[in-house]
C-alpha cells in the first residue's frame, strides 16, 4: 500500500549561497526536520524549483543552462545549510 505524501512549500539555503523555493513531498504527520534528518536517504527531491538569488554571471546558471525555474531538482541533503516552510 502506497502512503500519499503531503506537499510542502519551502526555500532551501544550500552551501553555495544558491537559494531554492519549490515544494517537498513528506509524509503525513511528518516534521520537516524528521524528513530532513531521515539518515536513509541522501537525496531529496524538489519540484516547481525557483531559484531566488540567481544572477545570469553565477557559474550555476551558465555551466547547467538554467532559466531559473526547473520541474524537479534533486538535491543531496548534505549540500542543504537550512530549509523553512514557507506560505
Amino acid at each position: 500500500m502506497r502512503l500519499e505524501k503531503e506537499k510542502h512549500k519551502v526555500i532551501i539555503a544550500l552551501r553555495d549561497n544558491i537559494l531554492l523555493k519549490g515544494y517537498v513531498y513528506i509524509n503525513p504527520g511528518e516534521r520537516i526536520f524528521d524528513f530532513i534528518n531521515d539518515a536513509r536517504e541522501s537525496f531529496i527531491a524538489v519540484t516547481d524549483v525557483e531559484l531566488l538569488n540567481a544572477k545570469d554571471k553565477d557559474l550555476f546558471i551558465v555551466k547547467y543552462g538554467w532559466d531559473k525555474k526547473k520541474d524537479c531538482l534533486i538535491v543531496i541533503k548534505s549540500a542543504i545549510l537550512w530549509i523553512e516552510e514557507v506560505q
